[in-house]
């Protein structure tokens, strides 16, 4: 069986696909699993993109969102864990484990499965030392502070992890075991990333539970990711603590110029890749140890590296000193491989040959001794800032034994009851692109929880009370913050300024247009009745004077003027001009009238 190794994702699934196909068909090869370091960003929506923890430069949808809703559907079976950079709020709905995407598995915050036979562990986030002794405190949604904090390793997860007894084949991680740095090629290390020569000569560089994790557990591989480099190393679990080689010192810390710089949790990226392409030349020496060939790289480590300390025993009083499983074999080795991001020219992938792996068993399966101890240690998890504490070795060890008989009873026992089922669902809605939308898409506020049923059903398979997001939104519920605002109304039109239009009168017409123009009858009548009332008050208020004095006789009001009637001869005159005018306008409508009857 053929396992690809990918370091960090950063949302680039296309980009990895593409390489494995191609590798595959060069190659002639089928690759039959990948795995990859951590960072993987399962962005869903733009919600999701708001709880990234990172530089608003480097946040980026991606294409996840198209493997979630099924559009695109991965090509090989992905197992993957998480880093520093991830959309905290899915990862959380699956704390235990599950799809995030059809042929996606999620590891959980810590977690063991099987495919093909081999024993995959997992171990999600980097260390941080004031948060390590805490319970998960943190709250949808999360706020700046928080979507940082949630993905620091606990010890609550190490604790549980340090409960396995049986041999594992392969552990995955984001960040490295500490100390790791001093076991393979640590001058080209140096060489490739001079940044890093302080940590290392101070042995802070990595992980304390993971160097912890590595000695206790001895899986026979440890591959990892987060500081942006390929490095290989053999660790000798008989050996002792190493010098560096020849026994002279790396050269002091020198300030990294590409280092990504995420505000209140700066450290996490401390020791961060570089993030522009590193020009291949003969100048740079090539990383010794390669997993390519096991042999040379143990050949070369032989050169390089003196023998262990083994009282530099990483059994801190945080574990109570557990002790290491004597049935582990003192010449047992771990391979351990990091590996860069996904970039043009950069080592981000590595394909390694299983020859051990049962092929007739390429699906995932739950692990049975990592439910019994589930069950064991389900009472200790806590949602507040303080961890509860761990019972004794003692206990804890009969607990896990009580448990493993449950679990061989309740499932184990039933056909395909360790096959883990495919019963990914969608939960909250995913990203839907605009055609003519913009490229770059802005997150918006951290949305709210959705019980993830995934979660649900592994505790009900288990018996064990949900405690991850147990009020949480259905699936498919819309949440408000992916809802967007409406948009403002669009401005009113602009009308142009025009002249206002002058009134279309009728020209005059002459007394002979009108003869000849035919005029209703009802039109007629309403004329000719307004011109003969109006001529009949006139000529009855003028008429006055015929029927008073006779024209010789004087008036006292004779030269009030024409207005009274009472006026001299004049007045008479313009009363029968008048008179005379009105009975030819009259005689005109008769006869207008007459000729539209013809």
């Amino acid at each position: 069986m053929k396992i690809a190794i990918e370091g960090c994702c950063h949302g680039e699934l296309d980009r990895i696909y593409a390489s494995l196909a191609n590798l595959q068909r060069v190659e002639k090869i089928t690759v039959d699993l990948l795995l990859v370091c951590g960072d993987f960003q399962s962005i869903r929506n733009t919600a999701d993109l708001g709880s990234l923890a990172c530089p608003d430069k480097y946040r980026a949808l991606g294409t996840f969102y198209q493997y979630y809703t099924g559009e695109k559907k991965a090509p090989i079976p992905t197992i993957f864990v998480g880093g520093n950079h991830e959309a905290s709020s899915y990862l959380w709905e699956l704390y235990h484990g599950g799809w995030v995407a059809p042929n996606i598995y999620y590891l959980g915050f810590a977690g063991v499965v099987k495919f093909g036979g081999l024993r995959i562990c997992g171990l999600s986030g980097i260390y941080k030392k004031h948060d390590y002794d805490s319970g998960y405190f943190e709250r949808q949604p999360f706020n700046d502070s928080h979507s940082r904090s949630v993905y620091h390793v606990r010890k609550f997860n190490v604790y549980r992890l340090a409960q396995i007894a049986r041999p594992l084949d392969i552990m995955v991680s984001h960040d490295w075991p500490r100390g790791i740095a001093m076991h393979g090629n640590t001058r080209a290390l140096v060489h490739t990333k001079p940044f890093l020569a302080g940590e290392i000569n101070t042995n802070t560089l990595g992980s304390y539970p993971n160097e912890f994790l590595m000695k206790r557990l001895r899986p026979s591989y440890w591959f990892a990711a987060h500081l942006h480099v390929k490095f290989a190393a053999v660790f000798r679990h008989e050996a002792a603590q190493p010098l560096l080689g020849a026994g002279k010192p790396v050269a002091a810390e020198v300030e990294n110029p590409d280092e990504i710089n995420i505000g209140s949790d700066s450290e996490d990226e401390a020791a961060a890749g570089a993030a522009k392409t590193l020009a291949e030349s003969d100048k740079t020496p090539e990383a010794g140890g390669e997993l390519d060939s096991v042999k040379a790289a143990e050949a070369q480590m032989e050169t390089d590296l003196a023998q262990a300390d083994p009282g530099k025993a990483a059994n801190g009083g945080s574990h109570n000193g557990l002790p290491i499983d004597a049935k582990k074999s003192n010449e047992q080795i771990t391979k351990f491989l990091a590996l860069d991001k996904c970039l043009p020219g950069r080592d981000f992938l590595q394909v390694i040959d299983f020859p051990e792996a049962d092929d007739s068993a390429l699906h995932l399966s739950y692990d049975e001794e990592w439910l019994a101890i589930m069950r064991a240690t389900h009472d200790l998890f806590s949602l507040s800032n303080d961890q509860k504490k761990v019972p004794e070795d003692s206990e804890i060890s009969r607990r896990i034994e009580q448990d493993v008989l449950w679990v061989k009873e309740n499932i184990s026992s039933k056909l395909d009851g360790l096959r883990v089922p495919d019963n990914f669902v969608m939960t909250a809605p995913a990203h839907v692109p605009s055609a003519t939308g913009p490229k770059v898409y802005r997150p918006t506020r951290a949305g709210k929880p959705y019980l993830n049923p995934q979660t649900v059903a592994l505790c009900d398979l288990l018996g064990l009370k949900n405690m991850i997001n147990p009020g949480g939104l259905a699936p498919g519920t819309i949440d408000p913050a992916l809802v967007p605002p409406s948009p403002p109304p669009p401005p009113p039109p602009k009308i142009p300024k025009t002249e206002p239009a002058k009134p279309n009168l009728p020209l005059p017409r002459s007394k002979d247009s009108m003869e000849d123009e035919e005029i209703p009858s009802e039109s007629v009548d309403r004329q000719e009745m307004a011109v003969k009332e109006e001529p009949r008050e006139e000529m009855a208020v003028k008429a006055e004077p015929r029927d008073t004095a006779p024209p010789d006789e004087a008036s006292p009001d004779a030269d009030e003027g024409p207005e009274t009637g009472h006026a001299g001869e004049g007045g008479h005159e313009d009363v029968d001009e008048e008179a005379s005018e009105s009975q030819e306008v009259l005689q005109f409508f008769v006869d207008t009238k007459g000729s539209a009857s013809q």
